[in-house]
């Protein structure tokens, strides 16, 4: 019984949800910003979860960019094409993050509403990466490939994310001259 009414009310709000969205976009003006993405948890146990954890991102259906995100994007990125966009709140404060493709690399922004950058996560070759990069990951994993390549860009720092296979570790950062950067530690629940 408890299955039944938890699909009928999942059922209910992704109909309202639709047709909340339906609505909005019916009476709002196109702009030349593409499509928006939703993003949000997989399950009801999932959104809970998440909403639990201090500082964990919030997800907003549909967000519109604020002008000076949109103005700040055009002019750095001019050929690039917006794929979705959020607007998240991280440890309180409200950011906004942006993913597009330009030339057929992928790159996602996270920006203030002020239009100024926090970070850059952009995709890239492996052959391009800093030669002390690929040295440290074939010392450290040497029968490893490397299926994602990219270069995350905060303020003035800058690593290399890589996802790989053939390793015991799914994936690895590493800073300019070969370092690694060590994993994140798990968010603790409250």
């Amino acid at each position: 019984m408890k299955n039944v009414w938890t699909l009928g009310i999942m059922a209910a709000f992704v109909f309202s949800a639709g047709a909340f969205v339906a609505a909005q976009q019916a009476t709002t003006k196109p702009t030349d910003q593409k499509p928006t993405v939703k993003k949000e948890a997989r399950t009801e146990k999932d959104d809970e979860e998440k909403e639990g954890q201090e500082g964990a991102k919030k997800y907003t259906i549909a967000v519109k960019l604020p002008a000076a995100i949109t103005t700040a994007f055009k002019k750095s990125y001019p050929s690039a094409t917006i794929r979705g966009t959020a607007q998240e709140t991280e440890g309180g404060k409200t950011v906004y993050e942006v993913e597009s493709v330009d030339k057929g690399k992928a790159r996602d922004l996270m920006y203030n509403p002020d239009g100024t950058v926090i970070s850059i996560e952009e995709e890239m070759n492996a052959a391009d990466l800093p030669a002390p990069v690929t040295t440290a990951l074939k010392k450290l994993y040497p029968k490893a490939t490397i299926t994602i390549a990219e270069k995350v860009t905060e303020g003035t720092t800058i690593q290399y994310e890589l996802q790989i296979k053939g390793a015991a570790v799914a994936s690895v950062a590493f800073l300019p001259d070969g370092k690694v950067v060590p994993p994140e530690a798990p968010e603790k629940k409250s």
